[in-house]
């Protein structure tokens, strides 16, 4: 096991938010409903593991269902949790919602960061307008910390780019390009150089290509750790081993 946490050197602060992550972050999809269907107390054990170990930074979305894991988590464990989830909202009703959903469900005062989920550019983005303006409130009222999107476009990471309020970018990307909807991995990259160039916080998705590039880890690994841009990296993990493993690659040891 690893002794210890993450190292100081490995936390970095999210653009504009002001929020210091962790550059691993915790991707709760796979002990979710939809792939693992680990039930709260191990989805919750499993993750209080990981902020054991240093990492204090989790990603989730109300489609993952798995709030009460997430809840567990922090009964189980006293450090720091920075949570971001995601809807598909487009109205204030549904937002509304979603928002009032994760805090109940949670049992917190506010959401870390709230996001879009699967933006496909600026007119998406504008096609969800009344649900950013009602979470923009939310977030004047202290009931959200930060805004952003999640996408799997070029087009989307620009998108978000266009709009202040919008300071967190969760974009996919990997040594490949495998799941980018519209151009390239270098395409991507000048995406995700530029979003930074504008104050942006981002964290990565898929640095595996959704388990395609599994038997290349090491290589999709030093990609995505040596990439400029990228505050934080989001990694599915459903056994202590692989939150171990992950440390250790992310902190390059053997």
């Amino acid at each position: 096991p690893i002794e210890g946490g993450l190292c100081s050197l490995i936390y970095n602060i999210l653009g504009t938010t002001g929020l210091k992550v962790s550059k691993l972050c915790f991707g709760s999809l796979t002990l979710a409903p939809l792939q693992g269907n680990l039930s709260p107390k191990e989805g919750g054990q499993l993750i209080a593991y990981g902020m054991e170990r240093g990492i204090n930074f989790l990603d989730t979305a109300t489609l993952y269902d798995n709030y009460a894991s997430i809840k567990k988590a922090m009964e189980f464990s006293d450090k720091e949790l920075i949570i971001s989830t995601k809807s598909y909202d487009y109205e204030e009703k549904g937002a509304q919602k979603s928002l009032h959903k994760a805090l109940r469900e949670l049992d917190r005062d506010y959401i870390d960061i709230f996001m879009l989920h699967e933006q496909e550019s600026i007119h998406t983005i504008r096609g969800h307008w009344e649900a950013i303006e009602y979470l923009i409130k939310e977030k004047q009222k202290g009931n959200i910390r930060a805004l952003g999107i999640s996408t799997h476009r070029v087009e989307g990471v620009y998108g978000a780019c266009e709009i202040e309020e919008l300071e967190v970018i969760h974009p996919i990307i990997n040594i490949k390009g495998l799941g980018i909807e519209d151009g390239t991995r270098e395409d991507m990259e000048k995406a995700i150089f530029y979003a930074k160039s504008k104050g942006k916080g981002i964290y990565g998705m898929k640095i595996f290509g959704g388990g395609n590039l599994s038997s290349n880890a090491e290589e999709c690994f030093q990609y995505a750790l040596n990439l400029e841009g990228l505050d934080s990296i989001a990694i599915g993990m459903i056994t202590p081993e692989e939150i171990d493993y992950n440390i250790r690659r992310v902190l390059n040891l053997n």
